[in-house]
């Protein structure tokens, strides 16, 4: 399978990135990603997803857009009281022509999944489940200036394990994009070369980035296999 002409001509910058090329971007191209949260501190992440070439993005999220939402990058005030998940959908699907953006289907299988929940209990219900289905998943935790993010490719440590147990600020908007954007390029490696990122939490403290590798607490149920009990 090869990229269609009109796909390579939009890519073309992306496409010259050293160990990238047509086959990343292909990988891209098929996969769907289920977005949980679509709210301000969510909305630079979703921007890049779309336009780095994700096929299909599926927004969950139940709640209507708050005057909060505004600060972000998607939502106008006229949004204010509609859907998050429908505004975010027509905001997002003016960015490009090459993605399908569509609230989260009921039942859909994802192949990867971005968390920007609102809670920490939402955040690892949506974790382990993407962790079940051996999708990889990026979460974002914003906190004061900065925040984290966790990046869970298959069969590495859990966020149950890696999640960050102090905190629970929410950062400024200039904080909250860099997060944002850092979580989403990190699911964009994920996706486009499998096994290139190892399980780590990237800190962001005043802009400035640190990266240590995730590691699994004693007894965790991240440790099987969770295909291995299909089999």
């Amino acid at each position: 399978m090869k990229l269609a002409d009109d796909r390579v001509a939009r890519f073309a910058r992306q496409l010259l990135v050293p160990a990238f090329g047509e086959l990343a971007q292909l990988r891209l191209q098929e996969a769907r990603v289920r977005a949980v949260g679509a709210g301000a501190a969510a909305s630079p992440a979703l921007v890049t997803l779309v336009q780095a070439g994700i096929g299909r993005l599926w927004l969950d999220d139940p709640e209507p857009v708050s005057p909060a939402d505004l600060a972000g990058w998607l939502f106008a005030p006229g949004d204010v009281g509609r859907s998050r998940a429908e505004a975010a959908r027509a905001a997002l699907s003016l960015l490009s022509r090459f993605a399908t953006v569509e609230p989260y289907p009921v039942g859909g299988v994802p192949t990867a999944t971005l968390v920007a929940a609102p809670s920490t209990a939402e955040a690892l219900i949506a974790a382990e489940v993407a962790r079940r289905a051996g999708a990889p998943h990026v979460v974002l935790e914003p906190d004061a200036d900065g925040g984290s993010i966790v990046s869970i490719p298959p069969r590495a440590p859990c966020y149950a394990c890696a999640r960050s147990t102090a905190g629970g600020g929410r950062p400024a908007l200039a904080a909250a994009a860099a997060l944002a954007a850092l979580g989403a390029a990190e699911l964009v490696q994920m996706i486009a070369a499998p096994g290139a990122i190892p399980g780590r939490r990237i800190e962001l403290v005043r802009g400035i980035a640190s990266a240590r590798p995730t590691s699994r607490l004693a007894g965790c149920v991240c440790g099987v296999d969770p295909r291995a009990g299909a089999a």
